[in-house]
């Protein structure tokens, strides 16, 4: 068997040696059932599918609800957008060491109907003529924080349910089932706003998640018994081992500094095209929605294809092809002009949209494979203190850049910053990486 070794404490087999693991459980493809015919997977893809549509939703309709509604400006537009992000910076650590003592599946039903309950709570305040700014930053901080359990809970709990040779399918066909989601989104939440206006179109949003968390109410597999809950002590421990072991892996330090500056650049994109659209452009929330469409068919483009390209080409080429990609996209969006604006801001968001799931199936897969089950949730909260953490950084310093220099300057630094991803896979041992581990 032919290895590539990256390391102490573990190996990467090739291609052809180990692509039966990313199809199968361990008794081999022909006694595995599809994952697709599991009732439980099917459950777990609903929910992903219907959060991810909500949140696409959402998207679009809260700053909207600021920016039209409110007349906000584009700092506080950007605050707005960072807020939601900001309890993975401020809580993540602690969170993912509290969850290593919880039941997993009921912290993702709670965190969803939770949020779905806060998203529709704004609609009613508006009738009520009780919403400033304020009221969103509240919202937004809320379903944030819920957001950080949810994530963190449902990275730690995929390996349980699924098992760990089938992580690469099962992140495949979750990010398939996301990618309609993020297709339809926009183009309904366009369609909503309009209809509805902007802060009823939430309660898109906020049935989504309700769909999301009886989904994963519905899951019957049984969960393995948590470890009993530590003092402070101890989960200042485990925050440090998480830390640490991060810290100690090449792999995982490469991905967590690709990954964090993607996520920068995307939620500053989110934040500012909605501006440059709003606002240079003159578009309405409809065509702003058909533009979002329109290049998230990127993503139905994509991500069937994650599983045959990395199959070819290895999990490192692939990634790196993926950050290409995602470079490639935002380096278009500066030279929009009104004239062409449509077609410019469509292949750049095509671009980063086919490259997202090949180089995030990938990353996500990986790090899963190579992390202890007993660090799982440690690992998981580590890289997303690290890489979501950035988002409320990207948010604000979009809308506060826009405000000071320009949509057009600040698109073209969030390009500058989208090298990053491809430099931190290219140049690191991740590219070399053929397939995940056994």
């Amino acid at each position: 068997m032919r290895q590539l070794s990256l390391g102490p404490g573990y190996a990467i087999v090739g291609v052809e040696d180990n692509l039966a693991a990313h199809l199968s459980l361990a008794g081999g493809a022909e006694q595995a059932e599809p994952l697709m015919k599991a009732p439980d997977f099917r459950r777990l893809v609903l929910s992903a599918s219907t959060s991810s549509l909500g949140a696409q939703v959402s998207l679009l309709a809260l700053p909207l609800v600021a920016i039209l509604g409110l007349h906000a400006s584009a700092t506080q537009v950007g605050i707005l957008a960072a807020l939601g992000t900001l309890p993975y910076l401020l809580v993540g650590l602690p969170v993912g060491a509290w969850l290593e003592g919880a039941r997993l599946r009921p912290v993702l039903s709670s965190a969803a109907l939770g949020r779905a309950a806060v998203l529709t709570c704004v609609p009613v305040l508006w009738v009520l003529h009780l919403v400033d700014i304020g009221v969103l930053d509240a919202a937004a901080v809320l379903v944030g924080l819920m957001s950080t359990f949810f994530d963190i809970a449902w990275q730690a709990y995929l390996p349980t349910l699924v098992g760990t040779s089938r992580l690469h399918e099962a992140n495949s066909r979750l990010n398939f089932a996301s990618s309609g989601a993020r297709l339809v989104g926009p183009g309904l939440a366009g369609y909503l706003i309009r209809a509805l206006t902007a802060p009823f179109a939430l309660l898109a949003d906020a049935l989504g998640f309700a769909v999301a968390g009886l989904s994963v109410r519905g899951i019957h597999a049984p969960e393995p018994e948590p470890e009993a809950p530590g003092n402070e002590t101890r989960m200042a421990e485990q925050v440090a081992d998480g830390l640490s072991y991060v810290a100690r892996n090449e792999l995982l330090r490469w991905i967590a500094v690709g990954t964090g500056a993607s996520n920068f650049v995307g939620a500053g994109l989110n934040v500012v095209l909605v501006l440059f659209e709003a606002r240079v452009l003159h578009y309405s929330a409809g065509t702003i929605g058909l533009v979002f469409f329109m290049g998230n068919l990127g993503y139905l483009v994509g991500a069937p294809l994650v599983r045959k390209v990395t199959a070819s080409l290895g999990v490192g080429r692939t990634m790196v092809l993926g950050t290409g990609l995602g470079f490639l996209g935002p380096a278009l969006f500066p030279f929009a002009r009104a004239e062409d604006a449509m077609a410019v801001l469509v292949a750049g968001w095509f671009f980063w949209a086919i490259g997202s799931p090949w180089y995030g199936v990938n990353q996500v897969s990986l790090r899963l494979a190579i992390t202890p089950a007993e660090m799982t949730t440690r690992m998981t909260a580590t890289m997303k203190f690290f890489v979501m953490g950035t988002m409320p950084l990207g948010s604000f310093l979009g809308g506060v850049l826009a405000g000071e220099l320009g949509d057009r300057s600040t698109l073209a630094i969030l390009a500058a910053v989208a090298s990053v991803p491809l430099l931190a896979t290219s140049l690191s041992k991740l590219r070399s990486v053929s397939a995940l581990p056994e």
